[in-house]
This record gives structure tokens, sequence and C-alpha cells, in this order.
């Protein structure tokens, strides 16, 4: 099989995936966070380190994420110093492990994606397209009551 095929099964694999992963609807706005979760709401802080924090109550809190995908999100310098709510788990190193993502809007809730417009694929996480090598758009989708 020649190199761009395998390039394009590639692609169209990684966009198959990011449909599955994204046609599970996140939390409703109704709904609490499973018991399991904690839930912190603050300040996402772009850090020079690697590191991404999040400012609660004039606190900087140091976070971790439970995939590489929500990690790089956390990382990415266009949702600095925005109002989030984080769900997850604080570890026992003092870091807070994120579970889910939603940036806050006047009191409502977007999850947030990445997307091609030039090749209208999904991705997971910040960075270029897997097809065209584009940039990726930053896009905040609201959570609504419905299953979505």
């Amino acid at each position: 099989m020649e190199m761009s095929a395998r390039f394009l099964l590639k692609a169209i694999a990684a966009a198959l995936f990011a449909c599955v992963v994204l046609t599970v609807s996140p939390l409703t706005a109704a709904q609490a966070a499973p018991p399991h979760l904690a839930v912190l709401e603050g300040t996402l802080l772009s850090t020079s380190a690697d590191c991404p924090m999040v400012r609660v109550h004039d606190k900087d809190q140091p976070l971790t994420a439970y995939t590489t995908q929500l990690y790089h999100t956390l990382q990415d310098k266009r949702l600095a110093n925005r109002e989030v709510r984080l769900e997850g788990v604080m570890k026992s190193d003092g870091t807070f492990q994120v579970e889910r993502l939603y940036t806050v809007k006047d009191g409502r809730l977007y999850r947030v994606r990445y997307f091609c417009k030039v090749c209208n694929i999904v991705a997971l996480e910040p960075g270029n397209c897997v097809c065209c090598q584009q940039p990726t758009e930053l896009q905040e989708i609201p959570v609504t009551g419905d299953a979505n």
C-alpha cells in the first residue's frame, strides 16, 4: 500500500474514532457529577511550566488529566484565563486529576472540542488536523438538557 493511502486510512480511522467518542453525551447541565468525581470551578491559568493550573478562591491547584488528549486541552493557551468547571479526583500527590472539562459562560456549561472546517473533522485535542495539517479551531458546544 502506498504511503498516501496509509495516511488517508489513518486519517479516516481517527475521524471515525472521534465521531464515536463525541456521540457519547457529556453530563447535561441538569445532572450532577458522578459521585466519585469532585468538582472544581475557577479560572484556568496559563503557566510557563508544563503543569496546568486552575485558580479556585485565590489558591492555585495543579492539574493532571485522565487522558493525554485532555491534558493537552488543559494546556491550550486559547483557554487561558477562562472560567472552567473541572470534574475529577484529588490525587495523593496534591494534584487534581481532571476527567471532564467544561468552560463556563454566563453560568452555562460548554464542552470543548477541536474542529477542522476544511476537512470537517473533529479532533480530540489541540493541534493540526490529521488530514490537511491545518490548525484546528477551538469550539465550545453548549451542554443542554437533551441527550445530544
